[in-house]
């Protein structure tokens, strides 16, 4: 169970947490058990037992006893931190008027217990094998809502994200989309064909050029020389997106002036002279689709709320006094 609804704050601790270890957990001290005070959060305290329980619920006593002594340490000061943040944030909606019902509390344990197939019973049984009694449970639901709903009311309700800061975060990650596209034309003379001889400086393309120069029609030059598959629809190939064609003619077309015919093109292929009719997206606004535009919220939406819970947490400890005891 994630205890972690505000971020562990950063206490000193000033008792060492080997022996610490050994008080809670008998087995490893082969002693009696002592109810002991280990904090004081403003008017409200923390027991060895409430920490005892809290270190139950994610491990049971035997699982435990068995970690690394390092780790040990680092889930008693994980759950000791937890449970100051639950006595934070209880005193705090108290004096907020926030506050849960115990009809609200019945109600989410019959949830539970309606979604796990079980009974009361069976939960309390399974509640005892890992040393926690049902009332302990009742009280953590209890803290637990109690938590959701300040949580949601001072911090969540809070939070917003306008539209600017999604537009700023597409720019500054490379969101943005534009569904660019050229329609051209071509005239080609394939690789192997007896007019390809002398490349681009052969008689074909130095005559094309002066017709061209004499302003002829281009779809009417490419009927006559070209010898690509479009050459009996005056080259025309049709329209394509950004990504569909050759690399070397992409490069050229997306940088020629309308109606205007390119140099010609070498690729593996053969020679190509290309005429670009139409162009869309290069000068239309960018967008997001609506799958990136919810993304990029939820993102914002995560960091907004940790940085919140965050300043939460340390505010909340400057309001109220926190006592480690030795």
């Amino acid at each position: 169970m994630n205890r972690k609804i505000l971020p562990p704050g950063k206490i000193v601790f000033s008792f060492l947490l080997i022996a610490l270890t050994l008080s809670l957990f008998p087995r490893l001290a082969q002693s009696r058990i002592v109810n002991r005070i280990m904090a004081i959060v403003g008017n409200q305290v923390i027991t060895s037992m409430n920490l005892r329980q809290a270190i139950s619920v994610e491990y049971p006593q035997e699982e435990f006893e068995i970690l690394p002594l390092k780790e040990q340490n680092s889930v008693i000061k994980r759950e000791l931190d937890g449970l100051i943040d639950d006595l934070l944030i209880a005193q705090k909606a108290a004096s907020l008027g926030i506050s849960i019902t115990d009809e609200d509390i019945e109600a989410t344990i019959e949830r539970v217990l309606k979604q796990n197939r079980m009974s009361q019973e069976m939960l309390e049984k399974a509640l005892a094998s890992q040393n926690l009694d049902f009332t302990s449970y009742r009280n953590k639901i209890g803290s637990d809502l109690l938590k959701a709903k300040f949580v949601s009311r001072e911090v969540k309700a809070n939070i917003i994200i306008t539209s600017q800061e999604v537009l700023d975060y597409a720019e500054k990650n490379d969101l943005f989309t534009r569904d660019e596209s050229v329609t051209l034309a071509q005239i080609f003379i394939p690789k192997g064909s007896p007019n390809a001889a002398s490349g681009k400086a052969n008689e074909i393309w130095k005559t094309i050029r002066k017709r061209l120069k004499n302003e002829e029609n281009f779809f009417a030059l490419a009927s006559e020389f070209s010898e690509g598959p479009a050459a009996s629809k005056g080259g025309r190939l049709g329209t394509f997106k950004r990504g569909n064609l050759l690399s070397e003619i992409e490069e050229v077309a997306y940088k020629l002036p309308l109606g205007e015919a390119s140099q010609v093109i070498s690729t593996s292929l053969g020679d190509h002279m290309i005429m670009i009719s139409n162009r869309t997206g290069e000068d239309e606004e960018r967008s997001l689709s609506p799958a990136a535009e919810e993304q990029i919220k939820g993102k914002l939406y995560e960091e907004k709320m940790e940085k919140a819970l965050k300043n939460l947490g340390r505010d909340l400890r400057r309001e109220y006094s926190i006592k480690i005891m030795q």
